[in-house]
């Protein structure tokens, strides 16, 4: 439940001091945590939930007509407030009329920069084996003969590997069970994690036995979701795994399109947090996931330009629900908000950019255009004069067209924006810069001639 009485700091080194731009929020718990749904748009959450079967027009959330299995992507720019939803929606399915949900962060938990299929499906087993024993929910011993008998037949017998799987075992061998199905995949993942020797290996034992483990996985979910039910509550098993957004564009396109067929040999409900760009690289990504769900940016301005009034009052909470309104004087928190373009976490940017450039204990005018100035700035070191030709470009029409694979680098980048009403905008920031006016002022003559 949120603190009421909750109050910003009112000290401008406090602010900047427990200012996070890179923290997700748990959602309603965090006093911080601002509702921007209406903000967005027409975003509308409850399609995504009548997808999982859960009737949103009750309080409870109950689960109504469950799927047997699906895979679900969550879209959208990163700082756009992804995993702050990501947490929100763990926080209100897992409920005894709802969901049971396994959650993992893969920034946090897992080498985001180095991830493969393996490495996911072998932590969540984990998880979902030390959440159950957490949770005091205990699973007869034959339901995990599936996994232990792939641990000692495909890990453990393997000359490659049997030094590593001997060692764990031998750790874990003291406990039975889920403690230690839950200990033995921690220390593969803990391996894989941290880079050992035995990375590359685990990942082709776990590639050439793919099936045998899947099948073994498939049983623990199926026997975890009988056991969730007993213990009081109409509750599937549902995965949520945040963090997956960061993958590269190479990697991302592994985990995505390439190797969904192995993602998809694992029988339940997952949603898997996915980059922006990826959703606009053609129908490859949605003809393999049951629904792609995409988290617009908050618009601040109507794709005319023209203020969005709802939009930039969320962004303004956000602000003041990190610094007092007392801190900023007349018209700094409104650039900030402008220049923003709607996007949360890079208006914490320049907040933190503005106390850096401050002279006194407030957020004055000065330090708040020198603080755009930085940001547009980071711009310039990446963009190209075809880059600039395009942003103008699309600026200049009402809908965004299919995007060219010059322009998904631009989401990417975030020097693109997208929207929910089917148009993107190059960020803010990028028009204050010379190259940009230039590429602009060129079109319109060209229109106009």
């Amino acid at each position: 439940m949120r603190n009421v009485m909750y109050e910003p700091p009112d000290d401008i080194w406090i602010v900047n001091r427990e200012l996070r731009w890179d923290e997700p929020l748990d959602g309603e718990n965090d006093p911080r945590w601002v509702d921007t749904r209406e903000a967005r748009g027409s975003y509308q959450l409850h399609q995504f939930y009548r997808k999982l079967g859960v009737d949103i027009g009750r309080s409870d959330h109950r689960l109504r007509t469950p799927p047997e299995r699906g895979y679900y992507l969550f879209c959208g720019h990163r700082g756009c407030g992804k995993s702050t939803e990501l947490r929100r929606i763990r926080n209100e399915l897992h409920a005894p009329d709802a969901y049971y949900v396994v959650f993992a962060d893969a920034a946090q938990e897992l080498d985001v920069n180095n991830l493969r299929y393996q490495d996911i499906l072998l932590h969540l087993a984990g998880k979902l084996a030390r959440q159950l024993e957490d949770d005091g929910i205990s699973l007869d011993r034959v339901h995990l003969k599936q996994l232990e008998a792939w641990f000692s037949e495909r890990v453990e017998s393997q000359e490659t590997t049997r030094e590593f799987a001997q060692r764990i075992s031998a750790g874990a061998s003291v406990e039975a069970g889920l403690p230690f199905i839950g200990k033995l995949f921690a220390e593969i993942s803990n391996a894989i994690n941290t880079n050992s020797t035995y990375k590359q290996e685990l990942r082709r034992t776990l590639q050439n036995y793919f099936a045998d483990f899947a099948e073994a996985f498939n049983h623990l979910i199926e026997a975890a979701g009988e056991a969730v039910r007993e213990a009081g509550g109409n509750r599937r098993i549902l995965f949520v795994v945040d963090g997956t957004d960061r993958l590269s564009g190479d990697d991302a396109g592994a985990f995505f399109v390439s190797d969904v067929h192995q993602l998809q040999q694992v029988r339940g409900l997952f949603i898997y947090c996915a980059p922006i760009h990826l959703v606009y690289e053609g129908r490859a990504v949605g003809q393999s996931f049951d629904h792609v769900f995409k988290l617009p940016m908050i618009k601040v301005a109507h794709s005319d330009g023209s203020k969005y009034d709802a939009g930039c009052e969320v962004m303004r909470e956000i602000l003041h629900r990190r610094a007092a309104p007392s801190l900023f004087d007349p018209g700094v928190a409104g650039l900030l908000i402008e220049h923003s373009g709607g996007h949360p976490r890079d208006l914490l940017r320049l907040l933190q950019n503005a106390f850096g450039h401050a002279e006194h204990d407030r957020f004055d005018m000065d330090s708040a255009k020198q603080a755009v100035r930085e940001a547009a700035t980071e711009f310039r070191q990446i963009l190209t004069r075809e880059d600039y030709d395009l942003l103008a470009e699309i600026d200049s029409i009402p809908e965004t067209p299919p995007l060219s694979e010059r322009a998904r680098k631009l989401l990417y980048d975030l020097a693109l924006l997208a929207y929910n009403d089917f148009y993107c905008r190059s960020h803010p920031v990028i028009r204050t810069l010379g190259a940009y006016r230039t590429a602009r002022e060129a079109l319109d003559n060209a229109g106009n001639g």
